[in-house]
């Protein structure tokens, strides 16, 4: 007997798929929520397929998290630093390497939250005296890390999944009268298609592609969302960096469609491995 996929979701646009998915076997989707399998299903059941666990979720929650995980793929993302209070200096990531003081840090800077979402929070920092005012301002920085600004022209966002790749792309294009012109989010931009005129796929696709890929799999989601940016068409080789992979990103109609035939696809092939 046919039974409904368990969505557990953050995003109210995901909500459309509670009770539209008909699979063979036990099962729940994770779609941003952090929601244990045993609360999900009102007596106990054994043989659970899980679509986004709870680890997979954290991953993507913290950019922290996040950050690592892309470097063990060596995805292409931004440089970034944490910052020591009264050390002036920035540690980086990584094995061996004793961080930088303020004064050599590549200005701008964006500073975000390390469980942030649509862009709140975030500042660009122009120079030295804006870090330095920003900090003062902000003596509890345990939940905030800095980042290598890039002023690439244009950001995509590619939906993909384990087993089938990337399932649903995306081009974000500022509104007209959107005041902060720095980065791109649901609130300032609008989006269109690959059969929009205006798409202008990228030179480097089939290498945006693949880093998107490697998000999923570098991260242990199943199905999210990868925000990319990437140079001009301009460029003969346009470079891009990966900004983030979302677990609950925004579906209009199309999405969930998308959603709903994946989500069943994933949890065929995990049925059957």
């Amino acid at each position: 007997m046919k039974k409904f996929v368990r969505i557990r979701t953050h995003n109210s646009s995901s909500r459309p798929l509670r009770g539209a998915i008909l699979v063979d076997n036990w099962a729940i989707c994770r779609l941003g929520s952090l929601t244990p399998t045993r609360e999900c299903f009102t007596t106990p059941r054994s043989n659970i397929i899980e679509v986004n666990t709870v680890d997979a979720i954290q991953n993507s929650r913290s950019k922290l998290r996040m950050k690592a995980c892309f470097a063990t793929k060596n995805v292409p993302q931004s440089e970034w630093w944490t910052y020591i209070p009264g050390q002036n200096i920035f540690p980086v990531r990584g094995e061996g390497d004793r961080g930088e003081a303020i004064a050599t840090l590549p200005f701008p800077l964006v500073v975000k939250r390390v469980f942030g979402f649509q862009g709140r929070g975030m500042e660009l920092l122009k120079n030295q005296k804006e870090l330095t005012e920003w900090l003062q301002k902000h003596r509890d920085i345990d939940g905030w890390y800095f980042e290598k600004f890039y002023n690439y022209a244009r950001e995509y966002r590619l939906h993909v999944a384990r087993y089938c790749g990337v399932i649903l792309s995306w081009r974000k294009l500022r509104t007209k009268d959107a005041e902060s012109r720095w980065f791109f989010n649901s609130l300032n931009s609008n989006w269109v298609g690959t059969e929009h005129g205006l798409f202008d796929k990228p030179k480097c696709w089939s290498a945006m592609e693949k880093a998107a890929i490697d998000c999923i799999e570098a991260t242990g989601l199943d199905i999210g969302a990868v925000d990319i940016r990437v140079q001009s068409n301009t460029q003969e080789d346009p470079k891009f960096i990966v900004c983030e992979i979302n677990s609950a990103p925004a579906l209009g109609d199309l999405g969930i469609e998308v959603y709903k035939d994946i989500i069943s696809k994933i949890i065929k092939n995990k049925a059957n491995e």
